[in-house]
């Protein structure tokens, strides 16, 4: 009889493994893996009380005790969740009383900006005003310099080669800054030369008068932000007849854990890099259910990458554009240390792996390894990229971007710490088995979010298929203009949608670069439209005298 069920059971799980789905025994679902082995689930909402038991591991592979099953499907893989390897390597976890973890996190004003409006030559202002792309960026009391712009000398002649410096000294009704001149034009500080737009500023020191005692508030208050600390638990049983039983695969409940360890780890990994900080209470417990924020949302910067080869079909990253890459990575206002770790999807490793170093601008180095994983190093002037393939970015659909992080700024907090107990599931009166749940309570976190980047490989350009004006026939009056022509591009995401338009008759009609129709004379003129890819639209237009 125990052989009839034994091998009504094996007959059941070849045909579900034949049938691509699960089999239903001992009220679980046991559906094999793709690669090996077979996961059991329960087949109603109830959780399943044992993540793996070997009980019923008996009945998912029957030859389990006996096969040659490879003992490294069982051991933990560091290189598959490298954050969470780093976030317990690196030495920055602290514990928190809470479920919910306040921190602060500072920005920095930025260094460099740009004016926006031209300023006018004078010889005899003492101030003058500026117009910044952002006029926030600069406070009273700064010092700035206009790249490119000549000062003066002493005498009031041109000082070439030496920039043009000036002193915020108020602020206009605007929020423009109001600046006095430095290296003026005359003798006695009056006088500022012309300043183009587009003009680069560079904000330097503070300078207080002598008898100044207040100078303006410093700005980079830091803020406070808050993350959700995450449960992360895994149960694992192994009944007390397979602990005593013959073995020749040496499987056992430490195995198991360790198997487990990995599977919870991986998932940890999800969560710590896409997570949704939430916080909500069960639709059937009622208890409130913490999850995590992901510090792939915590960036502060995205870089779109590389240039794009038809020919090849596949995104390029030449050495040149890396050290580029690297200036932006690297340089400005808390932008943090000298070396950052890449999370690196696939089709983004490719495309880094295929750079070549040439004329000392970089190093290139394979196998570094830290923290017990192996990275490859480029090494530029203005810092170290430490990447590593993650395939966690692939699995999220990220396998064309790579999450840049600097690890001083990653900080992780533990309300629980790893933490493994036993039970006695048979003197619990549940089942005659040794259960072991593993668990976890944290959360990771970056600070400084101008100090990481997300970087993005070009796509490949995607083209107009067809365009459409939103109108086929337009009336207009001589003289009169009308601007209300709108293209519609199909698909919706065409990359480029410059338009060239024409009139057949400018006679009669003309139109602008913009798509504005001028009427000229009474008569007809056909507009067109056409895309970069010979896409075209068109309209009629009639003119009438009045």
């Amino acid at each position: 009889m125990k052989n009839f069920k034994f091998l009504l059971n094996l007959l059941m799980f070849v045909a579900s493994v034949l049938t691509g789905g699960g089999a239903i025994m001992a009220e679980s679902v046991i559906t094999p893996l793709p690669d090996a082995g077979s996961t059991i689930s329960s087949p109603t909402s109830t959780p399943v009380e044992g993540a793996f038991t070997l009980n019923k591991g008996s009945e998912a592979e029957p030859d389990l005790f006996m096969a040659d099953v490879d003992e490294r499907i069982t051991k933990m893989r560091p290189m598959s969740t490298p954050l969470d390897q780093i976030s317990r390597r690196a030495g920055r976890a602290t514990k928190c009383d809470s479920m919910e973890v306040e921190y602060y996190s500072v920005g920095t004003r930025p260094i460099q900006g740009e004016v926006s409006k031209a300023v006018s030559l004078s010889g005899t202002n003492d101030r003058f005003t500026v117009e910044l792309v952002d006029d926030d960026m600069i406070d009273i009391q700064d010092t700035v310099r206009f790249v490119g712009v000549n000062g003066y000398k002493e005498d009031g002649t041109v000082d070439t080669g030496v920039d043009f410096v000036a002193l915020v000294v108020d602020v206009d009704g605007s929020g423009h800054k109001i600046f006095q001149p430095i290296n003026a034009k005359t003798s006695d500080g009056k006088g500022n030369p012309a300043i183009p737009a587009g003009t680069k500023i560079v904000r330097m020191g503070r300078a207080a008068a002598e008898l100044d005692v207040q100078s303006a508030v410093f700005s980079n208050v830091p803020g406070k932000e808050s993350q959700y600390c995450q449960i992360f638990v895994m149960q694992v049983e192994e009944s007390n007849l397979a602990k005593i039983g013959k073995k020749e695969v040496p499987w056992n409940l430490s195995d198991l854990e360790e198997d487990s360890i990995y599977d919870m780890r991986t998932g940890m990994e999800g969560s710590f890099l896409f997570g949704i900080k939430r916080k909500r209470k069960h639709v059937k417990s009622k208890d409130l259910v913490y999850t995590t924020g992901g510090i792939y949302w915590m960036v502060g910067k995205k870089i779109n990458v590389g240039t794009y080869n038809a020919t090849a079909g596949e995104t390029e990253i030449s050495d040149n554009q890396l050290v580029d890459y690297a200036k932006e990575m690297f340089t400005g206002t808390g932008v943090g240390n000298k070396r950052k770790v890449a999370f690196m999807g696939s089709d983004m490793m490719a495309a880094f792996s295929k750079i070549k170093a040439s004329d000392g601008r970089m190093t290139i180095r394979e196998n570094v390894e830290v923290w017990d994983l192996k990275f490859k190093s480029f090494d530029t002037n203005f810092g170290e990229i430490l990447a590593i393939h993650s395939e966690m970015m692939d699995l999220q659909g990220k396998s064309d971007e790579a999450l840049v992080f600097d690890p001083e700024f990653l900080s992780k907090r533990i309300h629980k710490g790893w933490s493994r107990d036993t039970y006695n599931m048979k003197e619990l009166a549940i089942r005659n088995t040794n259960a072991v749940v593993l668990s976890e309570i944290s959360c990771l976190y970056l600070r400084y979010p101008k100090a990481h980047s997300v970087l993005k490989l070009v796509a490949a350009p995607i083209a107009a298929e067809s365009i459409e004006l939103n109108k086929t026939t337009l009336s207009i009056v001589k003289d009169a203009t009308d601007s209300s022509l709108v293209v519609s591009f199909t698909p919706s995401d065409t990359t480029d949608k410059s338009i060239t338009w024409t009139s057949s008759a400018p006679t009669y009609a003309t139109v602008s670069d913009d798509g504005v129709v001028t009427g000229v004379a009474a008569g007809e003129s056909t507009i067109t439209a056409t895309t970069k890819n010979n896409k075209t639209a068109t309209c009629v237009v009639t003119v009438t005298a009045s």
